[in-house]
């Protein structure tokens, strides 16, 4: 869909009978391509909206998106400005793109409010379409919205939950950050205004941005209950955007598995907080992970 000037994918529940469907020449999903929307007994379903990494694009990570539509979720994906190692459409031709001008991500005490503001836009600007739009209207939960984002989108979502209080976004319901750019509201002491369910991913790999999420003074224990950690073994950053050599999401999921608990435990979270299903792997520890924790 165009949204906001953006490129945006969106994945839904339906009946049709899927087929291999090309996201790029290299990657391949099942999906029903461009059929109608069908929920289960004609109930609203609920929404996930999903804010890719910097220089990333909706499409970076399909294992996750395509599975939360198979869960029953509206899932939305903008391309951000910043989308340029992929994108959900290539480009047709002309200059590329000029990136947005941020400030660097080792001096977070830079960042404030107006830092990419732009992808908050862009986030409600989804929102607001696919609640108004004909065809997704009158199947979206307005009361059951959900973001997820990964590394700059986890800074975004947050953000948008409250880390940035005039980004606050009332509508939104339960939040997942994996491997997120929370550093700009740590040194603000901000994230305590985030009163939303949350959970963090992170990896034991990805230096750059898990020790900040653990310990006594990591946003994990700076958030408000409800909150979630998990830790994943061997993960690194783009754990979240890779499939490795892997070539479709079915096989992705079978075969790596950090994509299968990424999966797994996000649509938890959202089945728990969004659906209000009980979902007992939040309950326990697993030993697939490097550590788990939760407050509630």
């Amino acid at each position: 869909m165009q949204i906001g000037g953006r490129v945006v994918a969106v994945w839904y529940p339906t009946n049709a009978k899927p087929a291999v469907v090309q996201y790029t020449p290299r990657f391949s999903g099942l999906l029903a391509k461009d059929a109608p929307v069908t929920t289960a007994c004609g109930a609203r379903a609920p929404m996930v909206v999903f804010s890719h990494g910097d220089l990333g694009c909706g499409i970076q990570s399909m294992s996750l998106t395509e599975e939360l539509a198979r869960h029953g979720y509206v899932v939305a994906a903008p391309d951000h400005a910043d989308a340029a190692i992929c994108h959900t459409i290539p480009p047709q031709g002309g200059k590329p793109a000029k990136l947005p001008q941020q400030p660097s991500i080792f001096d977070p005490s830079a960042w404030d409010e107006s830092s990419r503001k732009d992808r908050r836009e862009d986030v409600e600007a989804v929102i607001d379409e696919l609640l108004n739009n004909a065809e997704f209207g009158p199947v979206i939960d307005a009361e059951k919205i959900g973001l997820a984002g990964h590394s700059l989108g986890g800074y975004t979502v947050v953000g948008m939950a409250g880390g940035w209080p005039s980004w606050k976004d009332a509508r939104i319901r339960a939040l997942l950050a994996l491997s997120p750019y929370v550093m700009p509201f740590q040194v603000k002491n901000n994230l305590g205004n985030v009163h939303v369910p949350l959970m963090y991913q992170g990896g034991t790999l990805d230096v750059g941005i898990t020790p900040f999420l653990k310990g006594p003074k990591g946003a994990y224990a700076a958030a408000n209950a409800p909150v979630y950690f998990v830790e994943l073994r061997g993960a690194a950053h783009l754990a979240w955007a890779n499939c490795g050599d892997e070539r479709t999401t079915e096989t992705c999921l079978e075969r790596i598995d950090n994509a299968r608990l990424i999966a797994e435990y996000g649509i938890a979270f959202f089945d728990r907080y969004l659906k209000g299903e009980l979902e007992p792997v939040l309950d326990k520890n697993n030993r697939a992970l490097a550590s788990y924790e939760f407050r509630r």
